[in-house]
Formats: C-alpha cells, structure tokens, sequence
C-alpha cells in the first residue's frame, strides 16, 4: 500500500511541475503566430503604400488607370473578412460592456486550456475519477504559473506588446480576464483542501498557509474594485486598492509557494512590476527633460485646459520636437501642480496630427526652373 501511494505521488508531483510548462508553451505558440501575423501585415501595409505611390506617380505621368485583378490578392481579402468579423462584430453585454469576437474566443480558449490542464489525467492508480490528490494542488500551480505573464500584460512596457503589435490599452482586458481566471482556480484549489484535508485546520497557524489565504483575499478584493462601474465611478479607489493589493498578494503568494519550492513562478512578476516602473521614469524623464532642469526652455510644459463639456477635458500643449504619434493614439499625462500624487498619469487622446510626418516634396521640373 505503502509503495503504491509513493508511486501515486510522484506522479501527481511529476504531472504538477510539467503541466504548467505544457501550458506556456501552447501560450508561447499562440504569441508566436500572432506576432508573425501582425508585424507581417504591417510590413505589408508599409510595402503596398509604397508600390501605391509609385503606381500613383505613373498613373499621373500617364493620364490614366489600369484596373487589374490579380490571384496575390485574395489571400489578404481573406485577412480583411477576419479582421472584420474578429475585431468589429461585438457582443453588448449590458449597456456598456462590449466584447468582439477575437476577445471572445481568446477568453473561451484561455479558460478552456487552463481547466483542462488543471483536470486532465485524474484518474489514480487504483482507478479513482477525479481523484482529488492529483487536481487540488495542481490547480494552484496552473494558477501560479499565469501570474508572471498576468503581471507583464498589466504593465505598460511589456513584452507582450513587443512580440505581437498590440497596444497595452488592447492587451488590458487580456490581463483582467486572466487574472480573474487564476482567482478561480486558487479558489478551487483553497476549497478542495479545506474541506477534504484533515491536517487543513492543524494548519491555520502555520504562515505558509496564512500568507496562501491572504493572497487569495486580496486577489478577490483586487478583482472587486478592477469592475468595469467600480473603475469607472471612483477610478482612484481602484487605482490605490490596486496597488495595495498587487503587493499584499504577491508577497502572501511567494511565501506560500515556497513550502512547496514553486515560488520561482512568483517572484519573476516581481521584478517585471520594477522593470516596468524603472522603464517608466527613464521614459519619463526622457520626454521631459527640459522639466526636471536637464536643457533650457522653460514653459514649454506648461498648458491649458478647457472644458467642453461635463465628461470632456481639451488640454492644450506645446509638442516637444522629439515627441511623435500616430493617429488616435493616447497619451499619458502627468500634471504635477493637479494631481494628488505628483507621478499620477490620466490617458489623453491625441486629437491633432503630427506635422513633424508631412514631408513635402518639390516637382523635379518646378526645381530645375
């Protein structure tokens, strides 16, 4: 019996550590083709804009167009109809959440490989179905896994972003959504060993297990205020309750999972949270360098506001020349003598055009004259 149960436990430990890698790798896969997609199609759009304006250039030196069909283009009216219905069909959930069909899918797909991995293969050696020994603790470590890439979607310097194209404002949802899928798992496995292990109530005064209930306490209060009405009513609640919360749960969260030498999923979310932080003031201070005294020109971070209307703010600012954008892109904004913390950024859209991307070009007869 007693050979039977090693035998049993090493297995389910074996399955623990390798489950969660098999995870990451399906993820790393899936960011993998992603990012080859996206930055294909935008140097594609790079390519076809210049072959447009040489097509221009001759069709003007010609006078007139030709109107070709070509077989090279339907591969890409292919990439238009999925862009179309995985970006722009949405489903309203209530009067202000919406969801389009590529979130909708990634939330399905996410949810999906992450309960399997978690309940796959839980059968014991004797036969039992779902045998608890094999699902309780490998759903913390599934959970436990996530956390390092949760932390990095939630940061604004990620490489996440890097890889696919995608914006971290796009990428913010992801993050939620994952976060909120790992609370349930801690869940589950926090159930299942409270009410089916006896040695769980001799425990109560151990910190290992302490610290385990207060990270799952302050992910749920995190998930709480993180609500769509929450933020959007009393978005500074959120934003410190956040804060708060990350650190009380990561803390409980990496001595927790030492006692069981899986606090190497823990920690690296750590030092991307203070990357990202680091990345941030040196970005910061970059962009305004004239402020913190390192070149002349005083004032000109200096800006107006004009209320527009009761949920409209116009700000009005010099552009600093090493500054550029793209249309409709946000922007985060400090403004040290308004804010209540002297480092609180607000998103602005940008909603001029940057003069600095107009070249102007002059006719090649008009130059020789």
């Amino acid at each position: 019996m007693s050979s039977l149960f090693d035998a049993e436990l090493t297995q389910v430990i074996d399955r623990n550590i390798e489950y969660p890698k098999q995870i990451w790798y399906g993820l790393a896969i899936f960011l993998f083709v992603v990012g080859c997609f996206q930055w294909g199609s935008s140097l594609h759009s790079k390519f076809a804009k210049y072959q447009q304006q040489e097509s221009d250039e001759e069709s003007t030196s010609n006078n007139h167009i030709h109107y070709k069909f070509s077989l090279r283009r339907i591969p890409f009216a292919f990439i238009n109809i999925y862009r179309v219905v995985a970006f722009r069909w949405t489903l309203e959930i209530g009067q202000t959440y919406t969801l389009n069909i590529a979130e909708i899918f990634v939330t399905l797909g996410y949810i999906a490989l992450l309960y399997t991995y978690t309940f796959i293969n839980t059968t014991s050696l004797d036969g039992q179905k779902a045998d608890i020994l094999y699902w309780s603790s490998r759903a913390a470590r599934v959970a436990a896994s996530q956390i390092p890439l949760v932390a990095a979607l939630g940061t604004k310097n990620n490489i996440v972003s890097l890889v696919t194209g995608i914006s971290y404002d796009k990428l913010n949802y992801i993050h939620r959504m994952m976060a909120r899928t790992c609370f349930t798992l801690l869940c589950v496995h926090g159930a299942s060993e409270a009410s089916s292990y006896p040695y769980f109530r001799l425990s109560l005064n151990d910190q290992w297990l302490r610290s385990g209930m207060t990270a799952i306490a302050a992910l749920f209060a995190l998930i709480i205020v993180s609500l769509r009405p929450i933020r959007q009513e009393a978005y500074e609640v959120f934003f410190y309750t956040h804060f708060i919360s990350v650190l009380i749960f990561l803390v409980g969260a990496y001595h927790h999972t030492a006692e069981y030498n899986a606090s190497f999923w823990i920690w690296p979310s750590i030092v991307i949270w203070g990357l990202d932080r680091f990345i941030r003031m040196v970005r910061l201070v970059v962009f305004n360098h004239s402020y913190f005294g390192f070149k002349s020109g005083s004032g000109t971070m200096d800006g107006t506001t004009e209320l527009l209307s009761e949920n409209l703010v116009r700000l009005r600012l010099s552009r600093p020349p090493h500054f550029h954008w793209s249309p409709g892109q946000t922007a985060y904004l400090i403004m040290p003598s308004v804010s209540t913390l002297p480092f609180e950024a607000h998103p602005f859209t940008i909603a001029s055009f940057d003069s600095s991307l107009i070249q102007t070009t002059v006719p090649e007869d008009q130059s020789n004259s």
